[in-house]
């Protein structure tokens, strides 16, 4: 069992930093912009250009290459304060939700992104992490090229597996780096991004029948962020527990209030 249990945590690590996202009635080879004609960004201190915090903005994704297949799911912000947002992601049947703070200096998750917990849960798996401290941001108000910046995630939680109970204690660096602008085409259009670099290190203890079990992943990453509309594309590769793998992931259709 702990053989097994290794395996379906390495297939869905790679997961971890997805912030954790009907095709959009703007244009897609520019930003949607709102009527004064600025790209749609948000209000307050939640107002980002790469990520438009807006009640009801939804993104569909779909992954390939990745050790759990092909698989897609949606991103919504269902809720939006002055402080911080909710974003409810959905895969088939299950969903799950992330908060988010608004900083100053840019927008911060809360906890770890959704794409992993349903994937453990796909799998039959009961995940609950919870993160004790989160330093550092996601995403800067202002991002110029050249720009590393990093955010650290430290949690511990708790997984039930076919009715044996799991802890779990660790945390996870990820820095990024502003390498450039690209065109990029996915199936909801064409889009200039700005093009990040990330690279992701996680370390990992997990305890059952009283036996530990470290687990450690590295991953690099590319994404591509539109102005006013998000993430668009990622690509990259990484390694869970000598197991390896390539994956992209590819904006399939949105929509931004």
């Amino acid at each position: 069992m702990l053989q097994t249990f290794r395996k379906i945590l390495a297939s869905t690590m790679t997961m971890a930093f997805i912030a954790a996202c009907s095709p959009s009635a703007g244009n897609p080879t520019g930003s949607p912009v709102n009527g004064n004609g600025a790209p749609v960004t948000g209000e307050g201190i939640c107002a980002n250009p790469y990520y438009p915090v807006r009640e009801g903005a939804t993104w569909t994704y779909e992954s390939t290459g990745s050790p759990s297949g092909t698989y897609s799911f949606t991103d919504t912000i269902t809720s939006v304060r002055s402080d911080g947002f909710t974003l409810t992601s959905e895969f088939d049947d299950r969903t799950r939700t992330q908060e988010w703070a608004c900083k100053g200096e840019g927008l911060s998750a809360l906890k770890l992104g959704g794409p992993m917990v349903a994937t453990l849960n796909s799998q039959d798996l009961n995940f609950v992490l919870n993160v004790k401290n989160a330093s550092g941001v996601t995403y800067p108000t202002i991002i110029n090229i050249g720009d590393q910046w990093q955010q650290t995630l430290e949690f511990d939680g708790a997984m039930d597996i076919s009715g044996e109970t799991a802890t779990a204690e660790g945390n996870v660096q990820t820095t990024f780096t502003a390498v450039g602008n690209e065109s990029v085409t996915v199936p909801a259009g064409t889009f200039d991004a700005i093009k990040l670099q990330v690279d992701s290190a996680l370390n990992i203890s997990m305890t059952i029948q009283a036996l530990t079990v470290p687990v450690t992943y590295s991953g690099a990453y590319f994404y591509w962020y539109a102005e006013g509309v998000g993430w668009v594309k990622a690509s990259g590769e990484g390694n869970v527990t000598s197991v390896s793998f390539t994956e992209t992931i590819e904006l399939q259709s949105y929509n931004i209030p």
